[in-house]
């Protein structure tokens, strides 16, 4: 199983400041650095410093060579690699005193791959290789077709998001791997659990890596969810902590290796990426990873914790929408129901009450949208009697009566 990373190749400009400019303000920066970075770059090394065999496909312009030299240097094979007479895809990022960063990017030499270069390069990729994508490039809705035609297995993190994305038929994808703003970005969902529901409903095969920032990550797909806690460390850059991840993940698929190991090691070799500055400099070898995994202190487990029971109360609210009630649920989750209501509080922000309204009413809009079933059919299977107490609710959330909700179809 080879795999091809169709990726980005950047210039990264780094501004290290007190902290992000604001609109309309000034501010001086402590110093300037200059790293290789893009997506497309940082995912590349990662997946080869993971011990992974990866081909990088792309342009570079005429000032990035040292780009291709950085890549040959990690490990990477750049045979399909071109270089372009134009400017090079750079970034701007600015580096708070406490590790944030806010990124703008100029397309360059990454905006001019054409639909002959992926036709010639995807010409010399079989049916179970991967191909590994980012939405830094041009023509990412065209590899992503001519991949799936040729039953490549495609693993697409949609960032930077945009209308690219909405064009993109999530359907042709083998794995997505994105992060909780892009997520809600997508879905349009406010929570993890009702993003990875929107997913499991409307792409059944797809298959859902999902990073939660000091949260941990998540793993789902038809079957199972796996949940991993975060490393906490002293941030210092988080710019190439994603793509850090992303590599060692998709490093692990290729190499078949037991999926929460692979989590596991992906989470640690994030977490050292942000210990350090820079992009591509900062991500760990494989050999870095196992010597300090034992080390890292996990100290988010409780948080790991809290997603998990999150999940389970969302999860028992999908499967007994109609029927749910607090003292069920507290049967099921083995507390009382007076612990469980306080419990359903801390973890939503909301009551019981409050957060099954929300969701059925959540239910009641996707079956307007998506099905020609009577309103009051809607209403009766989300679970009210009450029609009209229904329609007053749907409508405070919703700014719409049912039927005036159904006309955005």
């Amino acid at each position: 199983m080879k795999i091809l990373n169709f990726g980005s190749c950047n210039v990264d400009f780094v501004y290290s400041l007190d902290h992000i400019v604001r609109v309309g303000e000034t501010e001086s920066t402590k110093c300037m650095e200059i790293f290789a970075g893009g997506k497309g770059l940082n995912q590349s090394i990662a997946v080869a410093r993971a011990g992974g065999e990866v081909y990088h496909a792309g342009c570079i312009g005429t000032d990035g060579v040292f780009l291709k030299d950085l890549l040959e240097q990690s490990g990477v094979d750049v045979s399909y690699l071109q270089t372009v007479d134009a400017k090079n895809g750079h970034a701007i990022i600015q580096v708070s005193a406490k590790g944030e960063n806010s990124i703008f990017l100029y397309p360059g030499s990454n905006s001019m791959i054409t639909k002959d270069q992926i036709d010639a390069v995807l010409s010399r990729f079989d049916a179970g290789d991967i191909l590994l994508l980012q939405n830094e490039i041009s023509n990412v809705e065209y590899l992503i077709q001519r991949a799936h035609s040729q039953q490549m297995l495609t693993v697409f993190n949609p960032s930077p998001i945009n209308e690219t994305v909405s064009m993109i038929d999530f359907e042709m994808l083998s794995y997505l791997i994105l992060n909780e703003v892009e997520a809600q970005e997508i879905s349009s969902c406010e929570t993890t659990e009702e993003a990875l529901t929107y997913f499991r409903t409307h792409y059944p095969g797809l298959r859902i890596m999902l990073t939660l920032g000091e949260q941990g990550c998540v793993y789902a797909d038809a079957e199972r969810e796996l949940w991993q806690s975060a490393y906490r460390v002293k941030a210092v850059d988080t710019t190439a902590a994603g793509d850090t991840f992303t590599g060692y993940f998709v490093s692990g698929i290729a190499q078949g290796a037991d999926c929460m190991e692979t989590l596991k090691l992906a989470s640690a070799a994030a977490a050292i990426a942000v210990s350090r500055k820079g992009a591509a400099p900062s991500i760990p070898t494989r050999e870095e990873v196992l010597s300090r995994l034992a080390g890292l202190p996990s100290g988010n487990s409780k948080n790991c914790k809290t997603e998990q029971l999150r999940h389970e109360i969302e999860q028992y609210l999908e499967q007994h929408l109609r029927q749910a009630n607090l003292q069920s649920l507290a049967e099921q989750l083995g507390y009382s129901a007076v612990y469980t209501g306080a419990l359903v509080k801390q973890l939503t922000g909301v009551s019981f009450s409050k957060l099954l309204q929300a969701k059925r009413c959540r239910a009641a809009a996707d079956m307007l949208l998506q099905t020609d079933l009577p309103i009051a059919e809607i209403i009766h299977a989300v679970g009210y009697e009450n029609e009209s107490f229904f329609r007053d609710l749907f409508s405070e959330k919703y700014g719409k009566t049912p039927i005036q909700y159904r006309k955005k179809r």
